[in-house]
């Protein structure tokens, strides 16, 4: 199928072997943020992808297997995206992290990965909003993992029929604001739905 177009692109392809058997499913993913009017906001990531509006009644189990995240150089990041489930939704989430635990819960370390546009990674002021690393105490460190893109998301699903629509959140949107110092997101995500026919 072609590509479809928001401010990111998706190239959605299928193929199931025989019927009733998983559909093998592969996601290329562009962020096209840099394509908004507003430059304040034309540094972000998607940080989740999903196949959602999948067929089934409520409470389908969709069972997902053969996972992998690959940037546009062949580099496996499967590790830092945690695989998600929702109603009618099966994809990926770009934050990773691990814990102390109970009782004394503190997370040790978080990566917050999505796909960049490489326009605003060659634009000074846009690339500029990136957040950076931040070493939050001794003990605690969170990393930012911007990848161009295309990402691709390759996956077996058992469902019903073939996949028809596509679900991104885009975060980190305006990065830093503008101030290098500033090492918190300036403004909230957002997140749209691609439909293929």
């Amino acid at each position: 199928m072609p590509p479809q177009n928001a401010f990111a692109s998706v190239r959605l392809d299928y193929l199931q072997k025989a019927a009733g058997a998983p559909y093998h499913v592969t996601l290329q993913v562009w962020n096209r943020s840099f394509d908004h009017p507003d430059p304040t906001q034309r540094s972000s990531i998607i940080k989740e992808v999903y196949l959602t509006q999948l067929p089934g009644a409520p409470g389908t189990n969709y069972q997902v297997s053969n996972a992998k995240v690959l940037d546009r150089y062949g580099i496996d990041h499967t590790g830092l995206w945690t695989r998600t489930s929702a109603y009618k939704e099966e994809g990926f989430d770009g934050y990773a992290m691990w814990d102390r635990g109970a009782p004394d819960f503190l997370v040790i370390w978080a990566a917050t990965s999505g796909i960049y546009d490489e326009r605003c990674a060659a634009d000074l002021l846009c690339d500029g909003m990136r957040l950076q690393t931040l070493r939050q105490s001794n003990s605690q460190i969170s990393v930012f993992n911007y990848l161009l893109g295309p990402v691709t998301f390759s996956f077996d699903i058992t469902m019903s029929g073939p996949p028809k629509a596509v679900k991104l959140k885009m975060s980190l949107i305006g990065g830093n604001g503008g101030n290098p110092a500033q090492r918190g997101n300036a403004s909230a995500g957002e997140e749209f739905v691609i439909q293929f026919p």
